[in-house]
């Protein structure tokens, strides 16, 4: 079938369809109406049907460009979200790894090293003390250790400088409240309360193969990770 014969096949399908709503009751009496309406009103009709056909022409075009709009709208969206993703997780791979925290007793012969160098009076170094690690925001389970830093009489100087040397002890060392107070006797100076708390960084450990192990294939264990022994 060609393109004339399919136009003929439309246009009879149109005549015959015409040609029943020219049969129909309804046609006829609107067709009464509106030759009885004036020259006016018959033109006001007219462009009324006018442009409601036109609208209803364009609004199918348009409702495919909304739709279009929303695809490229979410598109975009989850594009951009797969882009922040990408790049948070290149960024969380280059993150070198946590060192393991020093213990309680460890990290408090350090701070005393550092108190020592920092040439405070006996009377300063109020004492540091061993406390259960708890920062409200970090759970339990990842924290080692907590020690809390009592001192007294400070100058300006000598809080910045102490606080920079101990929150750089380690990257596994944090420094979760510091608490500032004029001393009583001499409110030039001031007392100083650090906490401090560790974290429970795990670490890779590898068991030796036994001779049972050797004898079957010499198959090591795979590593397993826990919480160094503090």
């Amino acid at each position: 079938m060609n393109f004339d014969d399919i136009k003929d096949n439309l246009k009879s399908q149109l005549g015959q369809t015409w040609s029943r709503i020219e049969d129909s009751s309804a046609y006829n009496q609107l067709r009464d109406r509106f030759e009885n309406l004036t020259p006016t009103n018959q033109k006001l009709v007219l462009l009324g049907a006018g442009a409601l056909t036109a609208l209803l022409i364009f609004s199918i075009p348009f409702s495919y460009y909304s739709t279009s709009s929303e695809y490229v709208t979410t598109y975009e969206d989850k594009r951009s979200l797969i882009r922040e993703l990408l790049k948070v997780t290149r960024e969380s791979n280059e993150v070198p790894d946590l060192p393991i925290a020093p213990n309680a007793d460890m990290l408090k012969n350090t701070i005393e090293g550092q108190l020592n160098m920092a040439k405070l009076l006996p009377e300063q170094m109020k004492g540091i003390e061993v406390m259960a690690a708890d920062t409200g925001l970090i759970p339990k389970g990842l924290l080692e250790s907590g020690l809390r830093v009592s001192l007294a009489k400070l100058n300006l100087r000598q809080i910045i400088d102490i606080g920079y040397n101990i929150q750089a002890i380690s990257p596994s060392v944090k420094m979760n409240a510091i608490n500032i107070t004029a001393n009583p006797e001499d409110p030039r100076y001031f007392d100083v309360e650090m906490k401090l708390v560790s974290l429970a960084v795990p670490q890779a450990h590898v068991d030796m193969p036994d001779a049972g192990d050797e004898e079957a294939g010499g198959k090591a264990k795979k590593p397993a990770f826990k919480r160094g022994n503090r």
